[in-house]
């Protein structure tokens, strides 16, 4: 997702920068027209294409404000520039066509009212900017069409043509209004890089290739246009080059700092694991070591074991505490001392324990809603430096493991048994029940954490929504992975973090971009000079 947008987002700076270029160009052929003539009505087609190219410009420093948690302040004044030169490029227009007389045909006569095409203006014009807007490009279409069907100025069609289309991009940018809309469907078609938006920016692609095709025909007719154009394009595709490979090199620059960043908080939660396991083990210890429990063992004084041990288990906030005699009987368990008898041989931390070896490890069990992840460990019960038993304790990792490691870090993070995620900072929309129960089914994070035993990092799709994420495996004392540990941060707060960034760099470029332009006429001026 990331990538994509900020690919969408050049491309928007591109489209409007080439927009700008191409109307510049227009606007210079009026410009060489009005040299020969200095007439105000040649004035106002050269006025009207520049305001258009201005606007053009400003549009391309123009990122979508929902990249960011907060507006930016210049993006508003922005907008509103691009809206007053767009308005006045197209009244300029329509102006100089309206005034300019048609080279009648000899045989037809058309007259052309005005009345009803100005009535418009009485309207709420901020709130109705970008259909008006449509509107007026659609009219300045149909007047060069008028120009060209009733006229002799056949050679005008393509413009025509080209604000037609242009037009249709500009009613599709009434879309904007519709974004704060509670269908979601709508919602989805009309929001920053969706189906409309991209639409818009491909209509105005066309409109580029239309204007552009018509009009450098005619500006390469002269030498010294020759060299503005040259010298103006060159500068507009190093600008753009050098843009967005800068834009995407921060992009890129921002997304492995997220990763890296990512990294050392899985690393943290790893460790964090590592000293629950320490700190489970130490209280198994205590237990173990506890010559009431020693005494009270051989006998299976369960009274006496039952006062010691419930004690630790509630001072301790264990989720089970057991005892279990030489032949790996249970004794008692201090959270459920009616069930007593069974054998515990088969479980390794028991065994490890009876054969005198301390041991802690992640394990899996099952659970309600969901399989849950616990630390267990197991100390052998001595007595004259004889083994005579073993404590076995365990403390679930629960959703307050996880919204501890989210407050302390900002990130969201999981806890997962084998893929199934079993606790999580990932609220429901009650505000109280959690997205635990639910499968990690990437087979590429299966394969990479749960099969080899390696951290996973990329970008994933959490809840539908996509994530810069890291997966560490967990892994029980013999090495053998049984979950996995999860942080995670919304690849749109990247974005907002790199956005601002990237408008700056367009805005610079922008204004060098427009700087340049004197500079590129006077050249020109001066070597066509030369060659006379």
């Amino acid at each position: 997702m990331l990538t994509t947008q900020f690919l969408l987002v050049n491309f928007h700076f591109v489209v409007s920068l080439l927009a700008a270029l191409i109307t510049l160009a227009i606007a210079w052929l009026y410009f060489d027209a009005w040299t020969g003539q200095k007439s105000f009505k040649q004035a106002l087609p050269f006025l009207g294409f520049l305001f258009l190219s201005l606007s053009f410009v400003v549009q391309s420093v123009i990122v979508d404000q929902s990249l960011f948690e907060t507006a930016f302040e210049g993006t508003a004044a922005a907008s509103a520039l691009k809206i007053i030169l767009r308005f006045g490029g197209y009244l300029t227009l329509v102006a100089g066509q309206l005034i300019t007389p048609l080279q009648q045909r000899p045989t037809r006569k058309w007259r052309f009212r005005s009345a009803a095409l100005l009535s418009f203006l009485g309207l709420p014009v901020l709130e109705l900017a970008p259909f008006l807007l449509a509107v007026l490009a659609m009219v300045t279409g149909l007047l060069y069409r008028r120009r060209a069907a009733r006229g002799l100025e056949r050679h005008l069609k393509p413009v025509s043509l080209g604000f037609f289309i242009l037009g249709l991009a500009e009613l599709l940018g009434v879309s904007i209004g519709f974004r704060d809309t509670a269908n979601v469907a709508l919602a989805n078609l009309v929001a920053p890089f969706r189906p409309l938006w991209i639409t818009e920016r491909v209509i105005l692609l066309i409109a580029i290739y239309i204007f552009g095709r018509w009009v450098w025909g005619y500006l390469l007719k002269r030498f010294e246009t020759q060299l503005f154009m040259i010298f103006t394009t060159a500068t507009l595709a190093i600008f753009l080059i050098t843009t967005v490979a800068f834009s995407l090199a921060s992009l890129a620059n921002v997304r492995n700092s997220a990763l890296e960043s990512l990294r050392s908080d899985v690393g943290v939660i790893a460790y964090t694991v590592d000293s629950k396991k320490a700190e489970i083990l130490a209280d198994a210890q205590v237990v173990s070591q506890d010559p009431h429990v020693g005494a009270a063992l051989p006998s299976a004084n369960r009274s006496a074991l039952a006062t010691i041990l419930t004690n630790n288990l509630l001072a301790k906030g264990l989720t089970t505490l057991t005892v279990v005699n030489r032949d790996a009987q249970v004794v008692i368990r201090a959270e459920d001392p009616e069930h007593f008898g069974e054998s515990l041989s088969s479980d390794p931390l028991i065994q490890l324990a009876l054969e005198n070896r301390e041991t802690s490890s992640v394990d899996t069990k099952e659970g309600t809603l969901a399989p849950v992840v616990t630390i267990r460990a197991a100390a052998p019960v001595l007595r004259n430096n004889q083994v005579i038993g073993a404590i076995l304790i365990s403390s679930d990792i629960d959703n307050a493991f996880v919204d501890g490691v989210k407050e302390a870090t900002g990130l969201d993070a999981s806890i997962y048994a084998d893929n199934v995620r079993s606790a999580t900072t990932f609220i429901a929309p009650d505000g109280k029940s959690r997205f635990t129960g639910i499968k990690e089914e990437n087979e590429t994070i299966k394969e990479r954490v749960l099969a080899q035993g390696q951290t996973f990092e990329g970008s994933v799709d959490i809840l539908s929504v996509p994530y810069f994420a890291v997966f560490s495996p967990l892994k029980s004392f013999d090495n053998n992975v049984v979950g996995m540990l999860f942080v995670g941060r919304p690849q749109t707060s990247i974005l907002q973090t790199a956005a601002r960034s990237i408008e700056l760099t367009f805005s610079i470029s922008a204004i060098l971009l427009v700087l340049s332009g004197l500079p590129a006429y006077l050249i020109s001026k001066y070597i066509a000079g030369q060659t006379v």
